[in-house]
């Protein structure tokens, strides 16, 4: 379906906000918006390995075709895309503002409410609510979707069941949001492509399972995926993984990992995963009575929080400075 001009959000939201090509997209530009599908496809390869500045610049073309042919479809699928490349870069402002714009064009674009594509856009909806921390409008978001129920077992739908999960969990419902995870790890197990790299479910579920006492299967799991990303996977996931691995163990058993989880993330374009690594340390080496140490680590960690827009980041960042353990 095609729009005119004076619809709302046909212009672009983020156009002017940021600016990091580093490099020429090594991908052919689409001729029109019918070639959209071919040339998002690549760039989310690109944003899976993380050349997310890159991806992110070939989104804004793909914006820019989808504008000028009055493409509410196209426009739809190249904001949710650069929403996603954006959340990675750590701009949460950005990739929200993208998200909620391919939303407001869904519902003339002509796509399925309960579809792929909505069922993606969703997931990436949540996943930026879930990184600000906003619970409630995450909650209500999903509330208004179809997609509380069972879902498919197609990758976008496995990708909102992770979020759903994540989400539960988040809500203190652990039977929930295991159950979504849980059933991620089944379904990518099947498809034979159970890796961090697809589907980080296993710390996810740690995370829960911690929070619920059952510190064992908890290291289990996260153990399993920092093994799974030191072989072979990218420097993110590695770092994430030890991240995670840092908040399941009890006490300071967990410093080494969210030491390692810092310098590790230092080197990739993650900016979100790196405030937040920053700031689960800071908060360990407080319990540590490291208090010089810590207050460095939490004023980097806290800067980076307001650069990404999380305001549940910055909050955490500010207890820990103010003398607040970590929860678990």
């Amino acid at each position: 379906m095609t729009v005119r001009d004076a619809r709302p959000r046909l212009t672009d939201p983020g156009r002017d906000r940021i600016a990091r090509r580093t490099r020429p997209v090594p991908v052919q530009a689409p001729a029109d918006a019918d070639d959209l599908p071919r040339y998002l496809g690549a760039l989310r390869r690109l944003s899976d390995a993380d050349d997310l500045a890159v991806a992110y610049a070939g989104c804004t073309v793909a914006v820019e075709v989808a504008r000028r042919a009055g493409s509410a479809g196209g426009l739809v699928m190249a904001y949710s895309e650069r929403s996603s490349s954006a959340r990675r870069l750590g701009d949460l402002t950005a990739a929200r503002d993208d998200a909620e714009a391919a939303a407001e064009l869904l519902q003339v674009s002509g796509a399925e409410p309960d579809g792929a594509t909505a069922a993606l856009l969703t997931a990436r909806r949540l996943a930026v609510r879930l990184d600000r921390g906003e619970l409630e409008p995450a909650d209500a978001l999903l509330a208004a979707t179809p997609f509380g129920g069972d879902l498919p077992d197609e990758p976008e739908y496995l990708l909102l069941r992770y979020s759903r999960g994540r989400l539960h969990a988040a809500q203190s419902r652990p039977g929930e949001g295991l159950a979504d995870l849980y059933r991620c790890g089944e379904r990518v197990a099947a498809r034979r492509a159970d890796h961090p790299g697809v589907l980080p479910w296993r710390s996810a579920a740690a995370t829960v399972l911690a929070g619920l006492g059952a510190a064992e299967a908890a290291e289990r799991l996260v153990t399993e995926e920092v093994a799974l990303t030191r072989r072979h996977g990218l420097a993110s996931a590695l770092g994430r993984a030890l991240r995670i691995q840092g908040r399941v163990r009890p006490g300071l058993a967990g410093r080494e990992p969210a030491e390692e989880a810092v310098r590790v993330l230092q080197g990739t374009p993650r900016r979100f995963e790196l405030a937040t690594a920053l700031v689960d340390l800071g908060g360990l080496l407080n319990l540590a009575r490291r208090r010089p140490q810590a207050r460095r680590v939490l004023r980097d960690g806290l800067e980076l929080a307001e650069q990404c827009g999380s305001p549940e980041l910055i909050a955490r960042a500010r207890d820990f400075t103010a003398g607040k353990s970590p929860s678990r």
